[in-house]
């Protein structure tokens, strides 16, 4: 896994939302970054996992090595910067655990420039995939996807509709690609309200092998370039955050493409995950595990 890792700061209301106001509620702080996280849920799903990332040298940059490296992740080819302070994303929920709004602080992920990552290329050659994150420059990107041999499997989570454009690209090199519907349209030029079908499809002529788009409430979305298409309904859940449930998605898919998994197989699987971490106040539901995510998809169905 390549990609950003911060410190999650997020507060929730225990009222409604109201502007301007002073409001009870609750603030933790836990390990975020979608690569981060991602990397964390595979290694908690039985991936072996290597993260590259870039962390300070504050308090902040111990608690995510202790709290990553907890969860199986090996951390010897992340990078630690001197005398900079590591990346935070502030985010505050309403009482229902929706985001309201959120301030991201990631400009260490520059440090991960195409030198540091060719250092790394032991790493990243020995590796049966791997997985990028839009948090990445532009520079890193194209490093990372230059240097991959042409049967290089590279899975990659666009982030947001704004960062989602560098993958542009590199379409054509992408083996899975997990948009919501925001970064789908920035991706293709298409209308937002055009089908989730119509996106794919797009995404699919630029070259990616397998399409999942994420729909929120509405479940998810799923077509192969061969033509396969499965979706995947929502499962119902109350919500503790929606912090890290992406990411969590991703990171099941990934596991599941790995696998040869099927569409069928792999979507109900990754949504089961993905409740899991709904139902968590940390990004990373703790109790992630093969076990659990089984035990969620037979109570949904």
């Amino acid at each position: 896994m390549i990609g950003g890792a911060n410190m999650d700061l997020t507060g929730r209301a225990a009222v409604p939302m109201r502007a301007g106001d002073s409001l009870p509620g609750q603030v933790q702080a836990s390990a975020g970054g979608v690569g981060r996280n991602i990397a964390e849920a595979l290694a908690r799903l039985g991936r072996f996992t290597k993260l590259i990332a870039a962390l300070g040298d504050d308090g902040f940059a111990e608690d995510i090595v202790r709290q990553t490296s907890v969860a199986g992740v090996d951390l010897r080819a992340t990078l630690r910067v001197p005398q900079q302070t590591t990346s935070t994303y502030l985010s505050v929920l309403d009482d229902a655990g929706e985001m309201q709004v959120a301030i991201n602080d990631m400009a260490l992920v520059e440090a991960l420039t195409p030198r540091v990552l060719a250092e790394r290329h032991r790493d990243l050659d020995d590796a049966l995939a791997w997985v990028v994150d839009a948090n990445l420059s532009d520079s890193a990107l194209a490093h990372l996807f230059e240097s991959a041999g042409n049967g290089r499997i590279i899975c990659a989570e666009p982030v947001s509709a704004i960062k989602a454009t560098k993958l542009r690209p590199w379409l054509q090199r992408i083996s899975l690609l997990k948009p919501n519907r925001m970064e789908a349209v920035a991706l293709t030029g298409l209308d937002e309200d055009c089908a989730a079908s119509d996106l794919a499809t797009a995404l699919h002529q630029q070259g990616v092998e397998r399409v999942v788009i994420s729909l929120g409430r509405d479940g998810i979305y799923g077509s192969d370039k061969d033509g396969t298409i499965f979706t995947q309904a929502s499962y119902p859940v109350s919500i503790q955050s929606v912090t890290g449930a992406g990411d969590t998605l991703m990171a099941a898919l990934v596991d599941t493409f790995l696998a040869g998994q099927a569409l069928s197989e792999a979507l109900p699987w990754a949504q089961a995950a993905a409740t899991l971490s709904l139902k968590s106040a940390r990004a990373i539901h703790p109790g992630l595990c093969e076990a659990a995510v089984r035990s969620e998809q037979e109570a949904h169905s």
